[in-house]
């Protein structure tokens, strides 16, 4: 069953300018429940855009997009809002922690929003800090952590309210190849465990191994998809290698 369906999406930035920007041309794509898919292409193709009109962050020109059911076209902000609190999850690059609040109240700051008990909360928080091996930084805030410790929290922060939508940008941009391998196999375990839909922007081949579908994107629509299908992640891996490289990203 789907869980986000795209019809004819286009964005285009600053419309009425002399130079009018195309970052998205009547892009359709449909994700299943429980997919996870990746995303690549080369700098400017419009994946990041893509991804901030799928999670709500931005607004289409045109198109339909719909999640869960529900057309966000049609939706005010604060539907919108509560949509990101109650659904979706992000993680991207550059961690977005808050500097003056420690680990654990970054972890705990949307099931704060969402009133949620203190007993739920601390179960929760114990619970993810463990299965992600942060328990010794709670107390720490974001600048005493490694690049490391710091995208784990964020991946806390981004699965404590147990979103249906996992979205990451670039997620292991700043983690060395250890951090990066152990982000991916947490990614697959929610995915598997969890049935977490997770959509991702990569420019990583190897990361991009890890998930079960890979959409190659160029001047702002798909033009083409590798399925994992029942291929061995070296296989696949290779596969999206020889592509990647036909495709000069």
């Amino acid at each position: 069953m789907a869980i986000i369906e795209i019809e004819n999406l286009k964005k285009v930035y600053n419309p009425y300018s002399a130079y009018p920007k195309v970052a998205l041309n009547n892009l359709s794509l449909k994700v299943d429940e429980g997919d996870f898919v990746c995303i690549m292409g080369a700098s400017g193709s419009g994946k990041t855009t893509l991804i901030s009109i799928m999670s709500t962050i931005d607004d289409a020109t045109n198109g339909k997009i719909i999640i869960g059911n529900k057309n966000i076209a049609t939706m005010n902000e604060n539907e919108k809002s509560k949509m990101r609190k109650n659904e979706i999850g992000f993680i991207f690059q550059n961690y977005n922690l808050i500097d003056s609040l420690r680990i654990k109240d970054n972890i705990l700051f949307s099931l704060r929003l969402n009133k949620i008990n203190k007993e739920e909360q601390i179960e929760k928080l114990n619970k993810l800090s463990k299965q992600l091996g942060i328990e010794e930084i709670l107390d720490k805030y974001p600048s005493q952590c490694s690049g490391g410790q710091q995208q784990r929290a964020a991946i806390a922060r981004a699965l404590i309210n147990e979103p249906k939508i996992i979205f990451a940008d670039e997620p292991t941009g700043n983690l060395d190849s250890l951090n990066a391998r152990e982000l991916m196999e947490y990614f697959v375990k929610i995915n598997e465990e969890k049935h977490t839909t997770i959509i991702m922007v990569t420019h990583d081949s190897f990361v991009a191994s890890y998930s079960k579908k890979v959409y190659y994107m160029k001047d702002g629509h798909l033009d083409l998809s590798i399925d994992r299908l029942n291929k061995t992640q070296d296989d696949y891996y290779k596969e999206i290698v020889n592509v990647t490289t036909q495709m000069h990203l």
